[in-house]
């Protein structure tokens, strides 16, 4: 009987664990992080910017001076990010952020990055080859970060996705009828400085890519 009692234990942890819906349920708690997302080329506050916190989703949107507040966390360490999609980079805050229970972290400022039109200057570039043949790939979607900037690639592979601010990109490839793939490290524009040679071998696959 002592041995089953770890497992039933166990079993009771999962049960709490998971909702009605078989979902997992969110940690929650009495602590908040605050602060205010600028404009890296002016230092005004950003309105409708979404600052999320973790893997679990939760987040806020700032308001028309630019400030946030997330409420609800569970003690822990978060990592914090801020995005305005089609306006400006994503940006990460540099260090985690540790959260004590009931603790109200303040100052967790980001300033981000205008982009297209912003002051966007940089490009990413490349080609799509199919991994088994080596041949280019016409028609590949190349996606550059979390705003789905993207190009589709040309007759002979290549792409360039244009009008990128400074900072870092993760690069995708998809086209259907092969797996998708991510570039496996962050692209990374300075200065409005283009970055060539991102190259893709795309493995075919029966399954049609996601758009």
């Amino acid at each position: 009987m002592k041995r089953l009692l770890p497992f039933v234990a166990i079993a009771l942890l999962g049960v709490l664990m998971i909702g009605a819906t078989g979902k997992q349920i969110v940690p929650t708690g009495s602590g908040s992080i605050a602060g205010v997302i600028t404009d890296s080329a002016t230092g005004l506050p950003i309105e409708g910017a979404r600052v999320t916190v973790g893997c679990h989703g939760q987040g806020a949107t700032t308001g028309s001076d630019g400030s946030y507040v997330i409420t609800g966390l569970a003690a822990g360490d978060y990592t914090v990010k801020a995005m305005k999609c089609m306006v400006y980079v994503m940006k990460q805050y540099p260090t985690p952020v540790h959260v004590d229970e009931g603790q109200a972290v303040t100052g967790i400022d980001i300033a981000l990055a205008p982009m297209g039109g912003g002051g966007g200057d940089g490009s990413i570039s490349g080609t799509v080859y199919d991994k088994n043949t080596n041949l280019p790939i016409e028609g590949a979607k190349v996606i550059a970060g979390r705003c789905n900037q993207y190009a589709l690639t040309a007759g002979d592979g290549t792409y360039t996705i244009a009008n990128l601010a400074d900072g870092s990109y993760t690069v995708k490839a998809m086209k259907d009828g092969y797996h998708c793939a991510t570039y496996p490290t962050p692209v990374v524009i300075s200065n409005g400085q283009p970055v060539t040679g991102i190259d893709f071998h795309l493995a075919p696959s029966s399954f049609r890519a996601l758009d």
